[in-house]
């Protein structure tokens, strides 16, 4: 059978002897503790995707910056010096 001793500090608590485990005998309190969780993960979970999100768009906006300057020093290297010197 289950043995349990109360914990001085709090009502809803409880010892298991037998596995000297801290139990919360209160319900309400277990599901808040449970809701809190799924709400931290699902905040952690939507910042890491914002997060990777970014690094992305920091990524294709060095590619089109590195597309823009290639194709900027072709430009100049195939325009007529004429046009330059003017």
């Amino acid at each position: 059978m289950e043995n349990y001793l109360k914990v001085e500090s709090e009502d809803s608590l409880v010892r298991d002897v037998d596995s000297n485990a801290i139990v919360n005998q209160n319900q309400s309190e277990f599901d808040k503790f449970i809701k809190l969780s799924k709400k931290k993960y699902e905040e952690k979970k939507k910042f890491d995707d914002m997060r990777s999100d970014l690094d992305s768009l920091k990524e294709d906006m060095n590619e089109i910056k590195t597309l823009l300057k290639n194709i900027m020093d072709k430009w100049f290297i195939n325009i007529p010096r004429q046009i330059l010197i003017s």
